[in-house]
């Protein structure tokens, strides 16, 4: 099984967090590969999230990015300043990880994972680029009419979150995904006020397969189905676990001590 992730230092406390919550979860003993995307990621953090790996013994790899291939991409703006440029490494994993991993599963850091994860992992993408689940079905008719019209997308068209990302990495090398999202983003600054995610949508609106709403429960799925239905949490929007009394803040705080991230090393 291989896990990708992107972080920064601001990021790398919430990452292990994930991590020690994905990790914890495994129950099938499926080997687990993780992957940390990063710009220049300080030495101490690199330590602290070895450790949590290396606690549960998964191995990890740290990736540094070249920051310059997304020079000139439109940054966050407005009430969206928490995502920050990190969120772009995701387009380029299949040319950062081998050629012999042909699938990995991409996972944001502000996520706790609650179960085990291999009936996603086995998930059949064969005949798809990418699995995701579809957000539109918990936005406001205002907001999903706002996002169809800003990527130019039919009206009846999902609209996926792109925090957990199941990718067909041999799909995307052979049809050249990785530089197509990069030129719809060079093109297309003004329709991407959610960075990242809309340009993957608007670029895979008919070439994604959808998954259980469990597998990316949302702030916004939150407010309409049951907690009890999440598989794993992901706290979208500005206020997060460790910088607000969010609801969830009590299991942040129970797998922030379990990844032993405050212990001196």
């Amino acid at each position: 099984m291989y896990i990708v992730s992107a972080t920064n230092d601001h990021y790398a406390q919430p990452l292990a967090v994930m991590l020690t919550s994905l990790l914890k979860n495994n129950k099938t003993n499926n080997s687990i590969h993780i992957f940390i995307l990063h710009g220049d990621l300080s030495d101490i953090n690199i330590k602290k999230l070895a450790r949590v790996t290396e606690k549960f013994h998964a191995t990890v790899t740290f990736l540094k990015v070249d920051v310059q291939l997304f020079e000139g991409f439109v940054l966050s703006t407005g009430g969206q300043k928490y995502i920050s440029k990190e969120a772009y490494y995701r387009i380029i994993i299949p040319d950062l990880l081998s050629e012999d991993i042909s699938k990995a599963l991409y996972l944001d850091c502000d996520m706790i994972v609650r179960t085990d994860i291999s009936e996603l992992w086995e998930t059949n993408i064969d005949k798809f680029d990418l699995a995701a689940v579809d957000e539109s079905r918990v936005m406001t008719g205002l907001d999903r009419q706002i996002r169809m019209n800003r990527l130019s997308l039919p009206s009846e068209a999902y609209y996926f979150n792109s925090g957990l990302l199941l990718m067909n990495l041999k799909r995307w090398r052979e049809k050249k995904i990785s530089s197509e999202l990069i030129q719809f983003i060079k093109t297309n600054p003004e329709k991407l006020a959610l960075l990242d995610q809309d340009a993957l949508n608007a670029v895979f609106y008919n070439r994604w397969l959808r998954l259980d709403d469990k597998w990316n429960f949302t702030t916004a799925h939150s407010t309409m189905l049951p907690l009890e239905k999440s598989a794993i949490i992901h706290f979208t929007g500005p206020e997060k676990p460790w910088n607000s009394e969010n609801p969830f803040k009590i299991k942040y705080l129970r797998y922030l001590k379990a990844s032993l991230w405050e212990k001196p090393l």
